[in-house]
């Protein structure tokens, strides 16, 4: 500790500076400029002493840290990190300590789904201030059905807990209060490229598509038995 202690004083960089932002990336997995005026300044701290960041979080909690100058932000990589980024539906994610375990697929659904309709708005330049792209909660919960075969949930805790989840690992900005209108705005934030990979979504969506395949073959395949049935009956 006494060498990383050096190396910030060369750095011009107080060590309860070096705490904060060691803190909020431990509680949050994420730090972006455009976040307010505190964790502006915490950005620019990161920026001075990036290499020394790296190597705590590296001893301590065996993560990495990521870093977009594009997007301005830093995020901590998952402890264990797969290279392609988020698992298919229903596996096991390992974005941050706490998220260890199976999470639920809701939350993973509407991850994908966010990043499923980033994509396709950016190829249309519906892109707005600061790469940002707004949806309507109703495309959302359409796109989360169509590619996922997932609904929102109907308990109005369990929706506004996902909500709020996908918030604090800053892919989207919303009202919270308004999201049980139809007509209500999710904007969507560059930075969930750093957290959902496009290998991701294609992973998912054509496990999605596998599994109803196999469905749709076992029911024709039903309905050839029953055929049979009737044809030796006849």
């Amino acid at each position: 500790m006494k060498l990383i202690q050096d190396r910030l004083k060369a750095k011009n960089v107080r060590l309860e500076e070096f705490q904060a932002v060691n803190a909020l990336l431990i509680s949050r997995g994420f730090l972006s400029r455009e976040d307010g005026v505190r964790h502006r300044a915490l950005y620019m701290v990161a920026q001075r002493c990036q290499d020394e960041i790296q190597d705590v979080l590296a001893f301590v909690y065996g993560a990495s840290l990521f870093h977009d100058p594009g997007t301005s932000h830093f995020r901590l990589q998952p402890f264990g990190a797969r290279d392609i980024g988020l698992p298919e539906v229903g596996e096991e994610m390992e974005i941050r300590r706490e998220l260890k375990g199976p999470v639920h697929k809701d939350f993973t659904a509407a991850l994908l789904t966010l990043k499923l309709l980033y994509d396709e708005l950016i190829i249309e330049r519906r892109m707005g201030p600061g790469g940002r792209v707004a949806v309507r909660v109703t495309e959302f919960v359409t796109a989360m059905k169509v590619n996922f075969k997932v609904d929102l949930p109907t308990a109005d805790f369990h929706r506004k807990a996902i909500f709020m989840k996908l918030k604090k690992h800053g892919v989207a900005e919303f009202n919270i209060d308004e999201l049980k209108d139809e007509d209500a705005v999710i904007s969507i934030r560059p930075e969930i490229g750093s957290l959902v990979y496009d290998s991701a979504v294609a992973a998912a969506v054509a496990s999605i598509r596998d599994s109803n395949r196999n469905s749709n073959d076992k029911t024709d395949s039903s309905a050839d038995t029953v055929d049979l049935e009737v044809d030796s009956a006849g």
